[in-house]
């Protein structure tokens, strides 16, 4: 089954598995010079961060689009002309066009320039998005329309046209960053097939849905194969970022969840997504807050659900991991749990903290309005289960000693964030300078749900009754939808999340609550068949949110529609 032919590519961009490049409609860009339209865009993390490579307009307008996995088809309203547009590879487009020209628009940006090249070709510098395109045509004519201002061009137009009224044109557009060398040019047909073939295979490694989640599954699958980049730079593998929108790096956490989605039918691919922050890991232990292939940072973290998931990767394909496989898990977990219990603790014994809102993942949740350092419940009971994982594999391997010490650290843990942040009532968070107390309406307050059966029967039943505080007609709230900071477009006050989801859900599940499990289970996936797979969604209308066509998403839509 392939993607149904789909018109809105403010939603999910057109690109394709390993590609650096996208063609998506932007509406209200933030940078001079860039108005709204439909624009070819890369990907690379680079110093001035322009990804805007052109502007495409058909015969001077905006066009029309539509397109599936492999095609993008372009029309003028009401016109009789239509472009074609493929990925031939990863690196470059092929063009073809009958009764229309197309213009491709290179906005005046930093010291941009257009020069003639061997054998008619023409060859774009794009300094600002440290990239350089070749435009090499097969059929028809280009014109090139440019001013060369002493070091720089203020005006980029590369027009492309047939030869006759009735003819046809077609370009190939290869994207490189130092040295173009010449290629040989498969037919258009063949390589729409080739692309086609890529994402069938790739749809048939996808675990299968329900009739009713039939085609939004397949629309997952082409959002993250979609979104998937070729390793280059700080990726050391193919990364499956978070979107080809506009949040375009891997951030610390949502590689896991995207590792989950793709564990049973492609494990080698999702370990490599588990690994990502492992490759860039620093001498401390801490992982980088997000990174792409040329950019990453430390400024903040993530939270460790890492040692979750790597417990649910094992379940899922325990063939995939042999001793080898365990001792590499080993080798970035340790560090990583280690990090947290060492440099992340107010006092000897300490419950650890964060430092930022961005810390936890839940950037602007109300448990951070009284300031930092912060103890939350969620970041210990976390760190609960990666220390139950690392005495799991432990003892897999035999190393009884380090298994003892990794659990009774656990055990540590879990009495400690009862004694500390359990009030008799609900969870609460504790503002370490002045030592206050923090009860806020976030749904924080309930992800110690994802203890399962560690988290005490009468304590369970408590925070499972508040949760269906935030259970909305969609799914969880990630603020109480009557608390005064609730704000519908709020970020962490108030839209449902796929991360909250999926933790919380399966921490029922474990916990033996199934039918509320597979509830919220259900209600978030009718929401993302209905509204797609964006960043967040509004909790009260279902309506998405923020970038709208997000991997983790994508990734958890996939793992609940599967029943995981």
């Amino acid at each position: 089954m392939q993607i149904s032919p789909h018109q809105d590519l403010t939603f999910e961009p057109f690109s394709r598995f390993g590609s650096y490049l996208s063609l998506s409609r932007l509406t209200n860009h933030k940078r001079p010079h860039f108005g709204p339209g439909l624009y070819l865009r890369q990907h690379h993390g680079v110093q001035f961060a322009v990804h805007e490579l052109a502007l495409l307009l058909l015969d001077g307008q905006e066009p029309e689009s539509e397109w599936d996995a492999a095609r993008l088809t372009l029309r003028t309203p009401g016109g009789s002309g239509q472009v074609e547009i493929l990925f031939d590879g990863t690196e470059a487009l092929r063009l073809r066009g009958r009764g229309v020209s197309l213009s491709l628009c290179i906005p005046p940006i930093y010291h941009a320039s257009m020069y003639p090249a061997r054998g008619g070709d023409w060859e774009i510098n794009s300094r600002g998005s440290a990239s350089k395109i070749l435009l090499h045509v097969l059929a028809g004519k280009l014109e090139a329309l440019t001013d060369w201002q002493g070091e720089a061009s203020e005006t980029i137009e590369a027009r492309l046209s047939a030869d006759t009224p009735e003819g046809e044109w077609e370009l190939a557009l290869d994207h490189f960053h130092g040295t173009w060398t010449p290629r040989t040019y498969s037919p258009f047909e063949e390589v729409e097939a080739a692309t086609r073939a890529d994402f069938s295979e790739w749809l048939a490694k996808i675990p299968q849905a329900s009739p009713e989640l039939a085609e939004a599954r397949v629309r997952a699958a082409y959002v993250n194969w979609s979104s998937t980049v070729r390793p280059h730079g700080h990726f050391r593998r193919h990364a499956m970022l978070m979107s080809k929108n506009h949040m375009d790096f891997v951030w610390s956490w949502d590689h896991a969840f995207n590792a989950m989605a793709h564990m049973r039918g492609t494990p080698d691919f999702a370990w490599d997504q588990m690994m990502l922050m492992a490759d860039r890991q620093d001498i401390h232990g801490a992982f980088p807050d997000q990174q792409n292939d040329g950019i990453e940072h430390f400024s903040f973290c993530k939270p460790p659900i890492h040692g979750w998931a790597l417990s649910k990767l094992r379940a899922t394909r325990p063939d995939f991991f042999d001793a080898p496989r365990l001792r590499e898990a080993l080798s970035w977990l340790e560090p990583w749990t280690r990090w947290w219990l060492n440099h992340r603790v107010w006092e000897d014994g300490g419950l650890p903290y964060y430092l930022h809102g961005n810390d936890s993942g839940w950037d602007n949740s109300t448990f951070f309005l009284k300031g930092v350092p912060v103890l939350t419940p969620d970041l210990p009971c976390f760190l609960v289960l990666q220390c139950r994982e690392l005495a799991a594999i432990h003892r897999i391997l035999g190393q009884n000693v380090d298994a003892e010490f990794w659990s009774t650290r656990a055990d540590q843990l879990r009495a400690t964030v009862l004694r500390e942040l359990w009030n008799g009532e609900r969870f609460v968070a504790k503002h370490l300078p002045s030592g206050e107390f923090v009860e806020a309406d976030t749904l924080i307050e309930t992800i110690p749900l994802v203890l399962g059966g560690e988290l005490p029967t009468d304590i369970r039943a408590k925070v499972v009754s508040r949760l269906h505080r935030y259970l909305t007609p969609h799914g969880l709230a990630t603020e109480w939808p009557e608390s005064p900071h609730y704000t519908p477009d709020g970020y962490w006050r108030g839209p449902i999340w796929a991360p909250s989801t999926c933790l919380i859900v399966d921490g029922l599940r474990r916990s033996g609550e199934t039918a509320l499990a597979d509830d919220i289970a259900n209600r978030f996936l009718r929401m993302c068949a209905a509204s797609g797979f964006s960043e967040n969604f509004d909790a009260l209308t279902g309506a998405p949110l923020r970038d709208k066509a997000y991997t983790w998403t994508s990734s958890v839509f996939l793992l609940l529609a599967a029943g995981q």
